[in-house]
């Protein structure tokens, strides 16, 4: 049985590159954002997730991630017939999904323009009635909704809503409780846990995705930085819980337990920037090493721009043994039922104190954004399986802005 953990902890410096699935010496590469080749980056991201892909295909997947998400743009202006996209990095394919066939045959096309090996299939639902659908099942008090208990998730490829159960739990439920738009998939059997922090040193002159957060009895990462109803907020995991939180002894401000989320696919938590000096910035930074940094660029607006097969990063604070940037993996599942409908990503374990920590897209541009907070990962640090999951920003507080450089 492997274990989960909610990490909200402490280690030992900002969030670095990790050891990956397999055994791992001084000799190998690591897939790290070190804020210079992005490339590079993602193709030994994909080389860990896949352990068996090509060097071909892996630096293919690489190179089309900006056209993917081009793609995405262009599909999703029509939200009535767009179904969200994944991608199958070995095989080189984007799979989109339309409602009709003469969407798909539009998706395919725009696909090939931009270069890209596409195979579109018409489904039943578009992505936004999926969503809808997934939110009925997470409120509904039948016995589904009861059985679900918010393991709720929407799979793109199947183009159905997921809800994770055991196996005596799918036996109990009546046939016609399961409607035929939902799939039913195995729960995890992971078990969870708090990891507690105590202290860590860190730079403290801007805030910043990665940086070293503490309260009294827990520590945990900064994500990234917002501003709604005329306040600047800095978020991090809702399970790292209420209170005043600072860095380097240098105060934030508060976290109040109205603004700590921890259900369903949430896992976000709002400390209001109250400390003049952090309130006053206007920039969106990514800690890489030490006290330097790279820009947020934009962020995810919807759920259906984060795709199967999309590469991330993480900045939090823990850094692996020889060297200081950002570890990266590849999104696996956007919306993972077995453990509620989080996003699932592969490559890196994350360690204590990680929670929080900013997930970012890594494309071969290198203009990074912003995709949600760091909230677990199976037990261990720089240890396999490299799996954890992060809280997506689309998932909270509508009205957000996200600051940007």
């Amino acid at each position: 049985m492997r274990k989960l953990r909610l990490l909200a902890g402490v280690s030992v410096a900002v969030l670095a590159a990790s050891l990956f699935a397999g055994p791992a010496n001084a000799a190998e590469e690591i897939a790290a954002d070190s804020g210079r080749d992005p490339i590079t980056a993602a193709v030994l991201a994909y080389k860990a997730a896949y352990p068996k892909i090509s060097d071909d295909a892996a630096k293919v997947a690489a190179t089309t991630q900006d056209a993917r998400k081009e793609l995405h743009n262009v599909l999703a202006k029509d939200a009535k017939t767009y179904g969200g996209g994944y991608f199958d990095a070995p095989t080189g394919i984007t799979h989109v999904t339309l409602t009709n066939q003469d969407a798909a045959g539009r998706a395919a096309e725009a696909g090939r323009a931009l270069g890209l090996v596409v195979e579109a299939h018409v489904v039943k639902y578009n992505y936004d009635e999926l969503e809808q659908l997934a939110d009925s099942v997470r409120a509904a008090k039948d016995e589904l909704g009861k059985a679900a208990n918010g393991r709720v998730g929407v799979e793109v490829s199947s183009n159905s809503v997921t809800v994770a159960l055991t196996e005596e739990e799918a036996a109990s439920l009546p046939k016609d409780a399961v409607p035929d738009w939902v799939t039913i998939v195995p729960a995890s059997t992971e078990d969870v846990e708090e990891d507690v922090c105590t202290s860590r040193d860190n730079c403290n002159d801007s805030l910043r995705a990665g940086l070293v957060i503490s309260r009294s009895g827990a520590g945990c990462s900064t994500g990234f930085m917002a501003r709604f109803g005329g306040a600047r907020w800095a978020l991090t995991a809702g399970h790292c819980g209420a209170g005043n939180w600072s860095t380097a002894g240098t105060s934030i401000g508060p976290l109040a337990a109205v603004n700590a989320l921890d259900s369903g696919p949430v896992d976000a938590g709002a400390i209001q920037v109250t400390n003049s000096k952090y309130a006053a910035d206007t920039l969106g930074r990514i800690a890489i090493s030490g006290s330097s940094w790279v820009p947020v660029k934009e962020w995810a607006h919807t759920m259906s721009f984060i795709w199967v097969g999309d590469v991330v990063c993480i900045s939090a604070r823990f850094a692996a043994p020889g060297t200081g940037f950002n570890p990266c993996g590849v999104v696996k599942n956007a919306s993972d039922a077995a453990n509620r409908g989080l996003v699932r990503y592969e490559g890196y374990d994350p360690c204590p104190g990680d929670s929080g920590g900013g997930v970012y897209w890594l494309p071969s541009s290198g203009n990074r954004f912003a995709y949600g907070l760091h909230s677990r990962s199976t037990t261990g640090c720089n240890t396999t399986p490299a799996t954890a999951w992060f809280s997506a920003l689309p998932r909270f507080w509508n009205g957000l802005s996200y600051d940007l450089a």
